[in-house]
Order: structure tokens, then sequence, then C-alpha cells
């Protein structure tokens, strides 16, 4: 491979790794599902068929109703 292309290679795959790292930052990710949740203090308006586990963008976990249609 060139210098041109190996440089090339290098800074894109620095670009993904950055990207990776941005999006991880601002998206939640879904850990598990329960039935159940702790806490909180709305009512919701129907039964969820069960909750997102998710960890918030600052390291908080929380969870998050889920209906079927």
């Amino acid at each position: 491979m060139s210098d041109a292309l190996t440089t090339a290679a290098q800074q894109a795959v620095i670009a993904i790794n950055g990207l990776n790292q941005v999006l991880g930052k601002a998206l939640p990710v879904v850990q598990s599902t329960a039935t159940t949740a702790t806490t909180g203090a709305a009512t919701l308006p129907a039964a969820p068929a069960g909750f997102l586990n998710i960890t918030l963008p600052n390291g908080t976990a929380a969870k998050v109703p889920y209906y079927l249609p």
C-alpha cells in the first residue's frame, strides 16, 4: 500500500472511531428489559408491556416503558 493510501486508511479509522465515541455519548443504550419499575411518580395511562433499561449519556440508569399495539 502506498503512503497516501495508508494515511487515508488511518484517517478513516480515526474518523470512524471519533464518530462512534460521539454517538455512544449522545444515544442511550438498551441494556435489557423488565416488566416492572420500582420508582416514578407519574401514573401511566395504561399498563406497559415492559420497560427498556437504558443508560443515559451522563451514566444514569433509567427504565423507559414500552407498549404493545
